[in-house]
């Protein structure tokens, strides 16, 4: 439980006093981090035993209970101002990158290629590939999912040079999507890659890249640390978009 939650749980044995002292302190929780109990009695107006009974009335051992609950709190709170930070910059790096980019080729080999494969190995690259199908049926574009070993040998068998492969890895080393593009390209079939902004060997293999950013939060959940994801799918419906700007202005000048 935090501080608040003790509170609400303890209300009804809380008296006047020490209901100003628990008001004063939830205004000034950074402040109070760092008073001795002395200090905080004299802000409070009160004795030191006041302060130190309204923390065992809590069932708190103590002030210095009371001032670790504040400081693991105020940690807490820091830290989830810095991670909504430093996703939101994520989300806007995405946002810019995809935004100012021309994508022009990329459209032009969506546009003739006969079939467009997706390929991706994982459940992230499920879901890329599954926003993928949707969102571009809206641009009367059909994009084959390859799922397991048989369709991806088929599929790579059979494609020629009139053919699109989007590749989506996270890093960029698979060894198992290094193999299928590697062959992909001594067969001159494009190449689309989507994956992490960085020199990757999947990316040197490829025609054309898309890159996102990721933001990898350490211990939102305990131990768990956290990876935001969503800047693949701002990826991809902005270059939806871009896409239909595209085709309107291709449409125009024929």
């Amino acid at each position: 439980m935090n501080l608040d939650e003790l509170v609400n749980k303890y209300y009804s044995s809380l008296n006047e006093n020490d209901l100003y002292i628990w008001k004063y302190i939830s205004n000034h929780r950074k402040e109070c981090e760092k008073f001795t109990i002395n200090e905080l009695a004299n802000k409070c107006n009160v004795s030191r035993t006041t302060i130190l009974r309204f923390a065992k009335k809590l069932s708190l051992k103590g002030y210095s209970e009371l001032k670790l609950y504040l400081k693991l709190e105020n940690e807490k709170d820091k830290e989830s101002i810095d991670n909504v930070e430093i996703v939101c910059n994520v989300y806007n790096e995405v946002i810019k990158n995809i935004k100012e980019r021309d994508c022009t080729q990329i459209f032009k080999a969506i546009d003739r290629a006969r079939n467009i494969y997706l390929y991706g190995i994982g459940l992230l690259q499920s879901s890329i590939k599954n926003e993928i199908k949707r969102i571009f049926i809206n641009g009367q574009k059909v994009f084959y999912d390859l799922e397991g070993d048989t369709e991806v040998n088929a599929a790579k068998e059979f494609a020629t040079d009139e053919d699109l492969f989007i590749i989506i890895s996270v890093s960029g080393e698979n060894e198992t999507i290094l193999k299928l593009a590697e062959n992909l390209k001594v067969k001159n079939v494009p190449i689309i890659s989507i994956s992490k902004m960085k020199d990757n060997s999947l990316a040197k293999i490829s025609d054309y890249n898309l890159y996102i950013f990721t933001a990898a939060l350490p211990q939102i959940s305990g131990e768990i640390a956290y990876q935001s994801l969503t800047s693949y799918f701002i990826l991809i419906e902005i270059l939806f978009l871009k896409y239909m700007n595209y085709k309107s202005q291709k449409d125009k000048k024929e």
